[in-house]
């Protein structure tokens, strides 16, 4: 009896092997691990994965080791960075046995894969011609060919073969439908077909493939936009002419090319470049960063090559019930983003005399003067009026002069201190400002800002109105000069404290209700139809928080919100105008610097270069044609800049001699400037002039003592290959003949 409960036991536990044996080898899941894919793609292959026997996963370079508990394994070799170890848990897992198949490996040492010929050539098919159906049909193949498994393994169709050249769309009906087109007449006869065209009204083009663009598109055509979304890389500028757009959108990775540059310029067409985040929201949103590295460098600098604007993160990810991340437009931003593109479009077809613009300029507290580097603030500033006047905006009631404008930016568009109560006091009554009611200030700012941040104001301001520039009923005063529909407004101070270079370039406070207030205001109360901030420079670029791919909790994303905003940079100022740019999403209207003049200092040090001409003519001893050029040196406080001792009777040693030399000539050649730019008024021909010899002809390399060093000439050579004409400077403690070094120099370098 015993014995046979054994047998029958032993039978039992055979069976359960053996079906579990057949189970995971016919008909269990398909696991199929995905390496370094782009999140675009995999969230594609999985949106078309419609059998739930097939289960994806991504699986990260730290955790390769897992591989050999999948039953396929897919790798995207393009860019694909590993060390050894790592590419041996790859190769571990083929030599398993485990179906590996690599594509596009940069480094061929990664190109790891154990398929057969037809089975590489069949998922490279699949691949390259990608859609729903090529990847649906991928997946097929995976079960049914490559795992064998024998239930829900739906036999594969053969690969698609799709146009590279294509315009597209969702389908209406069923928005899993993937609708292409050939050309833009069967395009438009899909449009109105489906009641999605508009007569007369603005065309948007979509294009770039670092996005899935169903939701823009969906929010563009919702707002009345005809929206023409392309995917090409032959005959996109055929589809671009054919259309005519009115917009541009480009999902950038990269530039567009300087045909399309050309394209946009001649019939002024924007061209915008929201940016796709390559995280989860929460981690973005909690990145103080928001972009870096290769993303920066290609979906930011090279689109602001191209003359792309917005740098607006629109595109972030989630991840789904199985753990795969999607590319999706955040709907948050994805509303902020289209009133952009409706309000920049706008500003195309409005009369001149039915816009109300915002200029925002800067002045110290009180009767400081209006600040802009290297410019004339008045009188720029008023000379733009009397062209904005010129061209038909509705500006009325300008004073006579730039003075009498001053004066009354004095009066009514002042600047006060915190601490400056009888002041802004005596402002509120007599100033005119704009008042804003709790009411008004409240209703704004949950149209603007998120919960969170307003606690964030409240927390370090107190409630609304605050201390500063308030009523006693508890209305808040905004400082503003208005001019029929033009509004000059001063730039309120971003935090409170004695150090005004940290309040310009930033603190981690959230700005007090002034400065908050102002914005908005011109938001929602004034509701100007673009933004102009005049100078270099203000403070909102250096709010809190991301330095690029600003997110709803940066400062400078809520306060421009959906207005078009140009900026009025100095030409001189590149690193700082990158930052206003890309934190406050400025399009920027250069100004010149004022114009350079030849310093009139060499003639304070004519007599020290005298004294070291003779020293370095001097043959033996030199000890006191030294202490002569020290003395002078002493006396014109040179010793000091260069940590020299000042003991007269012990002479300056030859390399002593010759820093002092080298300091005195780069002060006498020092670039000076001269009067400050004023806008609408050119330079003097004289003032050209000096500046082009000031900024053409630096000394890019000094001869010395040792004269034409090999080392010296194959600099000059190297110099002279990247420039037609260099100038090189010629210390006087050189005794070799100019004439002669300057042709030997030439033959050395032919």
């Amino acid at each position: 009896m015993k014995k046979k409960q054994i047998i029958t036991t032993c039978c039992v536990a055979a069976a359960i092997l053996v079906g579990v044996f057949v189970w995971q080898a016919y008909f269990s899941a398909t696991k199929i691990a995905f390496v370094n894919f782009q999140t675009i793609n995999l969230g594609n292959i999985s949106k078309a994965n419609d059998n739930s026997f097939v289960k994806l996963r991504e699986v990260s370079t730290d955790h390769l080791d897992e591989l050999t508990g999948y039953d396929m394994v897919f790798v995207n070799g393009m860019g694909l960075r590993i060390v050894e170890e790592q590419r041996q848990q790859i190769q571990r897992a083929a030599d398993k046995g485990i179906p590996v198949y690599t594509s596009m490996a940069t480094n061929p040492a990664n190109n790891i894969c154990n398929l057969d010929s037809v089975q590489m050539s069949q998922i490279r098919q699949y691949l390259t011609n990608a859609g729903k159906v090529n990847y649906r049909n991928l997946l097929s193949y995976v079960r049914k060919e490559i795992d064998g498994k024998l239930i829900s393994a739906p036999v594969p169709e053969a690969p698609v073969e799709k146009p590279t050249d294509i315009l597209y769309h969702a389908g209406v009906k069923n928005p899993d439908d993937e609708m292409e087109f050939l050309n833009v007449t069967d395009y438009e006869k899909f449009l109105r077909e489906n009641g999605l065209y508009h007569e007369g009204a603005r065309k948007v083009v979509i294009t770039g493939q670092m996005a899935d663009a169903t939701g823009l598109i969906l929010a563009l055509e919702k707002a009345g936009h005809n929206v023409y979304p392309i995917s090409s890389f032959t005959r996109f500028m055929e589809f671009v002419r054919e259309i005519r757009p009115d917009a541009v959108i480009n999902m950038a990775h990269g530039r567009m090319g300087d045909d399309m540059v050309e394209y946009l310029k001649e019939r002024n067409i924007p061209l915008f470049a929201p940016l796709t985040v390559n995280s989860l929201v929460e981690e973005w949103e909690n990145d103080p960063m928001g972009m870096s590295g290769g993303f920066l460098s290609q979906s930011v600098v090279t689109p602001e090559i191209d003359g792309a604007i917005r740098p607006f993160a629109l595109f972030a990810q989630y991840k789904d019930d199985e753990g795969l991340q999607h590319s999706f437009a955040v709907p948050e931003r994805l509303e902020t983003f289209v009133n952009t593109v409706n309000n920049y479009l706008t500003l195309k077809t409005k009369p001149n005399s039915e816009k109300h613009i915002a200029i925002v300029y800067y002045k110290g507290p009180g009767q400081n003067a209006l600040t802009a580097s290297g410019m004339e603030v008045g009188p720029s500033l008023y000379n733009l009026l009397l062209r904005m006047k010129k061209e038909g905006y509705w500006v009325e009631n300008l004073p006579e002069s730039a003075k009498e404008l001053e004066k009354m930016i004095q009066a009514q568009g002042a600047v006060f201190g915190m601490y400056a109560e009888g002041a802004f006091d005596e402002f509120m009554k007599t100033g005119n400002p704009e008042l804003v009611t709790k009411e008004q200030y409240e209703s704004w700012v949950k149209a603007s800002l998120r919960p969170g941040k307003y606690a964030e104001v409240v927390a370090a301001n107190g409630e609304f109105p605050g201390q500063y520039m308030t009523t006693p009923d508890g209305r808040l005063g905004i400082a503003r000069l208005q001019f029929g529909n033009v509004v000059l407004m001063p730039q309120m101070a971003a935090g409170s404290g004695d150090n005004a270079f940290q309040v310009v370039h930033g603190t981690n406070a959230a700005p007090p209700h002034t400065y908050i207030a102002s914005y908005l205001w011109l938001q929602h109360g004034f509701k100007a139809d673009a933004m102009i901030h005049f100078g270099t420079h203000g403070s909102l670029e250096f709010t809190p928080r991301k330095q690029v791919a600003l997110c709803s909790d940066d400062w400078p994303d809520r306060l421009v919100g959906a207005l078009p905003h140009l900026y009025i940079y100095s030409i001189g100022n590149v690193g700082e105008g990158m930052i206003a740019k890309r934190r406050s999403y400025a399009t920027l209207q250069s100004y010149l610097t004022p114009p350079f003049l030849e310093s009139s200092v060499r003639g304070i040090y004519r007599d020290l270069m005298e004294k070291i001409k003779i020293y370095n003519n001097t043959t033996g001893a030199k000890e006191k044609q030294s202490l002569a050029v020290k003395a002078l040196t002493v006396k014109l406080g040179i010793h000091r800049e260069l940590g020299l001792d000042s003991l007269p009777t012990r002479p300056y040693s030859e390399d002593e001699v010759a820093r002092v030399e080298n300091f005195a000539e780069e002060l006498a050649t020092e670039k000076i400037t001269g009067q400050l730019y004023t806008m609408g008024v050119p330079y003097e021909p004289e003032r050209i002039t000096s500046s082009v010899l000031a900024m053409t002809t630096e000394p890019i390399l000094q001869i010395g003592k040792s004269s034409l060093t090999p080392e010296f000439t194959q600099s000059a050579k190297e110099a002279l290959e990247a420039r037609e004409l260099i100038k090189l400077h010629v210390l006087q403690n050189c005794g070799d003949d100019l004439r002669g070094m300057a042709e030997i120099l030439a033959e050395r370098t032919r």
